[in-house]
Parts: C-alpha cells; sequence; structure tokens
C-alpha cells in the first residue's frame, strides 16, 4: 500500500515496529487494517477542525520507548480512593488479575486470555466498534496493544461490586497502548472505576475501550485521571446500547499535562439513556480536552452531559460536545450544557457544544458558559466572615460539586472532594 506523503505519527513508534500479535485469522487482519491506516493517516493539525485547540506535538515529535515488562513500581504508594471493590492493576501495560470470587456469570479475563477462550465474543466486538481506519489515535491502540482486560457480564447477572481498574505509569520517555472491552447481556448491572496514574517523566498512555450493552442493560462508568506536567493520555470509549440500555459515565480529571477524553456513545435500541459527565481543574500549563459524541439513531432515546472546569494559572480547557440525531430518532430528548470559572487572566477555555438535528419531533438544547468568579457572592462571603481564599473554595466547590455529586459512591465522592481541596489550598 502507497503511504501517503502527509506527516505522520508513525516514525514516533520505530520501537513499536515488528512486534507480532498471535490471533485467528480475524484478529490478524483487523490488526493489519490498523497499521495500514496508521501508516496513511496525517497527524492532525491546528486546520484539523477536531484537533484545533489540542496540539499534538508533544507526541508526534517525541521517540517513544517500549515499556519494560518488570516494573518495580510500589502500588502501596498509590492514593487510591478507599472502596471495597475487585482489583485489576495495570502496571505499565502489564494486567494483573487479583484473585478474586466473582458473581455467578461475571467473566473477568486478560484481553489475550479472552480471544482464546470467549473468542465468539470477543470477535463480535474487537475492532467492530472502535474505528481503527478513521481514527488515528484509536489506529495506533489497536496496532500497538500491550494488552487490557475482557469483562464479560452474562444474561441477568448483577456485579456486587465495582471493578477498580488501576492503571499505573511509571517509567519515563515510554507509550503504553491498553485495550479493554466490556460485553454486558441482557438485563445485567455493573460498575467500573477507572483510575489513571502518571510518575514523573515524559509518557504517553493511550487507551480504547470498547462497549456493548445488550438490551436492558446498566453500566456506570467512573473515570478519575491524575497525571503530571509531563504526562500525555488519551482515552477514548466506543459505547453502543442497545433497548432501554442505561450507560453513565464520569471523568474526573484532576491533573495532567495533556489530556484528552473522547466518549462515544451510540443509542442502537429505542428507549436508551445516557449520561456523561466531566470535571476538571487544570493548573499550570495543563491542557484538558473533552470530545463527545453521542449518536441518536433510533427513537426515544435521552441523552444528558455536563462538564464543568475551573481554569487556573496558563491552563487550557477545551469541550466539544457533539450531538447527532438521524432521520428516524424521533421522540429524542437530548440535553448538553459546559460551563466554566477562569481564576486568572492567563487561563483559556475553548467551548463548542453543537447539535446536529435531521428529525423535527424532538427536545434537544445545549449550552456553553465561561467566566470569572463571581465578585458580588465573593463579596458577601467575605462580609461573613470568611477569608478571601476560603470564599473562593466554597464557591468553587459549589460550582463543581454538581458533577462530583454523581459519583457512585460516597466513598468516592469524598475522595475527589479532598484532591480538589488540596488543589485549591495550594
Amino acid at each position: 500500500m502507497m503511504v501517503t506523503t502527509s506527516p505522520s505519527i508513525w516514525s514516533s513508534f520505530d520501537a513499536f515496529k515488528g512486534r507480532t500479535h498471535k490471533g485467528s485469522a480475524y484478529i490478524d487482519r483487523i490488526y493489519e487494517e490498523a497499521r495500514e491506516a496508521l501508516e496513511e493517516l496525517p497527524t492532525p493539525t491546528k486546520k484539523t477542525e477536531a484537533w484545533k485547540y489540542t496540539p499534538l506535538t508533544g507526541i508526534s515529535k517525541t521517540a517513544w520507548s517500549t515499556a519494560k515488562e518488570a516494573s518495580m513500581f510500589n502500588v502501596e504508594e498509590l492514593d487510591l480512593p478507599a472502596i471495597d471493590a475487585y482489583m485489576v492493576w495495570v502496571i505499565d501495560g502489564e494486567v494483573i488479575l487479583e484473585e478474586s470470587e466473582l458473581p455467578e456469570g461475571v467473566q473477568l479475563l486478560t484481553m489475550s486470555e479472552a480471544k482464546d477462550l470467549e473468542t465468539d465474543h470477543f470477535e463480535s466486538v474487537f475492532g467492530q466498534l472502535a474505528d481503527h481506519k478513521n481514527d488515528m489515535m484509536v489506529a495506533l491502540n489497536t496496532t500497538f496493544a500491550n494488552g487490557g482486560i475482557y469483562l464479560h457480564v452474562a444474561k441477568r447477572a448483577i456485579l456486587d461490586k465495582p471493578i477498580h481498574l488501576v492503571h499505573v505509569y511509571s517509567q519515563t520517555n515510554t507509550a503504553v497502548f491498553n485495550r479493554h472491552m466490556v460485553v454486558m447481556d441482557e438485563g445485567t448491572e455493573a460498575h467500573v472505576l477507572c483510575s489513571t496514574f502518571h510518575a514523573d517523566g515524559s509518557i504517553f498512555s493511550n487507551m480504547v475501550t470498547e462497549v456493548l450493552l445488550a438490551d436492558n442493560a446498566k453500566l456506570t462508568l467512573d473515570r478519575l485521571q491524575r497525571g503530571t506536567a509531563e504526562s500525555s493520555h488519551f482515552s477514548t470509549e466506543e459505547v453502543h446500547q442497545g433497548r432501554d440500555a442505561v450507560f453513565t459515565q464520569n471523568t474526573i480529571t484532576l491533573s495532567g499535562g495533556w489530556t484528552r477524553n473522547e466518549p462515544h456513545v451510540r443509542f442502537k435500541g429505542e428507549n436508551g439513556l445516557c449520561d456523561l459527565n466531566g470535571a476538571y481543574m487544570p493548573h499550570g500549563k495543563d491542557l484538558v480536552d473533552n470530545h463527545s459524541i453521542i449518536d441518536h439513531l433510533v427513537p426515544r432515546c435521552e441523552s444528558h452531559e455536563l462538564y464543568k472546569g475551573v481554569i487556573y494559572d496558563q491552563a487550557k480547557g477545551v469541550f466539544n460536545g457533539k450531538v447527532f440525531v438521524r432521520p428516524d430518532a424521533q421522540k429524542t430528548n437530548a440535553y448538553q450544557q459546559n460551563a466554566n470559572i477562569l481564576m486568572t487572566e492567563n487561563g483559556s477555555m475553548n467551548s463548542k457544544p453543537e447539535l446536529e438535528i435531521y428529525a423535527d419531533d424532538v427536545k434537544c438544547s445545549h449550552g456553553s458558559t465561561t467566566g470569572q468568579l463571581d465578585q458580588e457572592a465573593l463579596f458577601y462571603l467575605q462580609c461573613r466572615g470568611l477569608s478571601h481564599a476560603k470564599a473562593k473554595q466554597m464557591l468553587v466547590n459549589a460550582f463543581v460539586g454538581e458533577v462530583i455529586e454523581r459519583l457512585s459512591s460516597h466513598e468516592l465522592r469524598e475522595w475527589v472532594w479532598s484532591r480538589f481541596e488540596e488543589k485549591l489550598s495550594v
């Protein structure tokens, strides 16, 4: 296949080339399609609308190394929320499943195990949802994936407590690619908490999660993200929902030099419900980009989005949420809101909520606000005896609290509150 002359990110990953994948003829074909796409897809620039405010130069101009197989990172040093959960560790790409007695009907495997033991389910999802032919970041992940988890919840099974998927990236100048799959059969329910931690140094993590929700399935996915000034993190979820299925995602970005989140949700059955929520508080020169797509393909589905950011120092925020309502998707109800506070004159926010509607019997709305703290409210609180710093903290807490209170457990909410307050006190 001829390689285009457009600039490509392919050359940044010379250390990864030549790695072989063992799988069926189908899996080999998916890998080959992704590799060929990666060779041809140009690296997005500022002229690429979807990447206009999120430069990739830090990733595309770095010669990334593969992570060493054995990491000496001490997981006991991690600051984790104290929740009762089934633990899964992903250390520099290597998946470590703790021995646990899972409920009947719940299967948790590594991806390498799943492709051999759950071939039919695996091949019905892997490479079928996330677009490895046209999306450069997904093509990267598909070509170089280190591994990940495969969660299958069989018909009418309910996971009695969350699965806590803890990703640790500890080796400087490395890139790590994790691929996860969640298959939820009819009438099932599960909660997954996905935590991402970057150690010091230049590290690029790329995570793709494919989610298939059958009729009446319910999945809550909470994401906690903590990085460093030099770290880069990209994550995308491709979610396909059946009839009466419910999907909720809450993304909390505490820190990270370059972070981009891309949840993509597609309604394939009627009466589906989707909630996407996010809170972010970048400092320094951090950049946080939330790019969502919700695609209403069938009638009588409902989607809600609420993203709130507090921007400090010279940090940058980006929000681009796009809702499609297709011609057959009558009776759609879609709501989208992005609100931001700029705490300094040097911070910036680029917000672009979008609706693309091809049906006429719908209820759809969107909105975006970006401004500074209410000076009158600040003055009022100080008149009531609060210090300037404490008054600011109270107003910020009230602002982001609407998102934090949507997290799925009390312990998780308390952990996030305390970490946000630590950032506010700096």
